[in-house]
């Protein structure tokens, strides 16, 4: 994932408004292309790993694209943290639960 791109879409979330990352014409988040709409979740996504408890649960940038190794990944977590008050299969925040209403990720 592109660091400019994550950093686009840290500053549109900060200031409460995606919007901005919307091509012009589009007023709504149903009408986004498929692809705008996986980058923009995708990086969201991403972003809240920089919001995990513990910096050694983090996953590397290297994994993130590929689905399996980040399963993986998380599962390893979950093992570690067996026992621990705080395991979460993927991070959630404010912003993707926002946009996705009754969505879970993960």
């Amino acid at each position: 994932m592109d660091e400019g791109w994550l950093d686009t879409v840290r500053m549109a979330r900060d200031c409460g408004d995606i919007s901005s990352l919307f091509p012009p014409g589009i007023t709504h988040l149903w009408q986004l292309p498929h692809t705008i709409h996986t980058a923009i979740r995708s990086a969201l996504y991403f972003l809240t790993f920089d919001e995990l408890p513990y910096p050694e649960d983090r996953p590397p940038k290297r994994i993130w694209l590929d689905s399996e190794k980040m399963a993986d990944w998380w599962r390893a977590v979950k093992e570690r943290r067996t026992g621990d008050q705080e395991v979460a299969e993927m991070p959630q925040n404010e912003a993707l639960k926002e946009m996705f209403p009754g969505v879970k990720f993960g």
